[in-house]
């Protein structure tokens, strides 16, 4: 089973570090799939995923590090001769737009503090577009097969 969602979320016209944890949660819920894979994609420039612990001391060094990526204060032209940031789109790319995290008994398979969090490096602030794809076994079909919660088929005994 596939189960899609799309979500939007205001930006600011600073790099903004935002967890979309709840949302992701949601979409699992929503989807009934116990077992399986979800997906959060950022489909437009300047925008990437990634897991953090997003502590405040974290977030911070987080930000401070990403000033490390060349193509700050950098335009280029677009394919329709519009200027661009270079910066936004470089860190992106390095990020990556996509993450893939497992789903075990309705729950990704994350550590305890850890959240899926979506950066958006563009200076100016838009309503930024995310995806949220669950695939996998329904609830009632991965009991049937034994598998959901992560528990392992007993082993006969000799």
């Amino acid at each position: 089973m596939i189960y899609l969602k799309n979500f939007y979320i205001n930006t600011t016209d600073k790099v903004d570090v935002i967890s979309i944890i709840h949302d992701v949660n949601r979409v699992i819920s929503e989807s009934k799939i116990a077992t399986g894979i979800v997906t959060v994609t950022v489909p437009e420039a300047g925008g990437a995923v990634t897991v953090l612990e997003p502590l405040p001391d974290i977030v911070e060094q987080f930000k401070a590090a990403l000033e490390i990526f060349p193509g700050e204060g950098v335009q280029t032209l677009s394919k329709r001769k519009e200027p661009i940031a270079v910066a936004p789109r470089i860190k992106a790319a390095m990020l990556g737009k996509s993450i893939q995290i497992p789903v075990d008994a309705e729950k990704l398979v994350l550590g305890r503090r850890e959240e899926i969090i979506l950066i958006d490096f563009e200076k100016t602030s838009k309503r930024r577009e995310f995806f949220v794809q669950v695939m996998g076994d329904p609830k009632a079909q991965a009991d049937q097969k034994g598998q959901a919660g992560g528990q392992r088929r007993p082993v006969p005994k000799k």
